[in-house]
């Protein structure tokens, strides 16, 4: 079985190759570094760097929901993917031509399965737990999250339904994690008021 919007992912990763640019770009967009270390930098930014004590506590209850959000997205793809053993088809790059010449060109070959995407769930429940917190903050996570899901797709890895599905589960996690929070708010700021004390937030 393959994804069904197979056609899609063949006619992105036939740009690969096109324009070595573009292909450089998506190199760096794709790799398993660039981008989590990006959304890292933003979310330390954010925890650190407001004079504006209002701001700065808004600042860190969203990094708080991210960062929160961003472990149990990643628990619970970990939980489809291996004990469930949930795999519904095979990586472009196993069935399609343009797909393995793109991830010759971009990226390398993951074994693990491709549905949902974990770093789409990673990063779309990081910027959707920032984002009902502090919106405007939120911007450049969505940011880095739609230039990481685009790349991984150009290079073959993924097809767009894996990100959408990942995506999917990142928003209702970010949600869930939200609320959790909320519900536990002023226990939270208990913890925050003894980080301040050790210079910590």
């Amino acid at each position: 079985m393959i994804s069904p919007d197979a056609q899609l992912s063949i006619w992105i990763t036939g740009l690969a190759g096109r324009t070595p640019f573009v292909d450089h770009l998506m190199t760096l967009l794709a790799s398993d570094f660039f981008v989590p270390v990006c959304l890292s930098l933003t979310l330390l930014g954010f925890w650190f760097g407001t004079q504006d004590p209002a701001q700065r506590q808004r600042n860190q209850w969203g990094v708080m929901g991210a960062s929160f959000a961003l472990g149990i997205a990643n628990l619970i793809v970990w939980l489809l993917n291996h004990p469930l053993s949930f795999d519904p088809w095979p990586r472009p790059f196993e069935v399609h031509e343009s797909a393995r010449q793109a991830v010759g060109l971009v990226f390398y070959m993951p074994h693990d399965p491709s549905f949902p995407s974990n770093g789409a769930a990673a990063f779309f429940a990081a910027a959707v737990g920032m984002w009902l917190r502090n919106p405007k903050a939120s911007i450049p996570l969505f940011t880095l999250a739609i230039l990481w899901s685009f790349a991984r797709v150009y290079a073959g890895v993924h097809y767009p339904l894996d990100i959408l599905g990942g995506a999917a589960i990142g928003a209702f996690t970010g949600y869930v994690c939200f609320k959790i929070l909320c519900w536990g708010e002023l226990k939270i700021a208990l913890i925050f008021k003894l980080a301040r004390l050790l210079y910590l937030a």
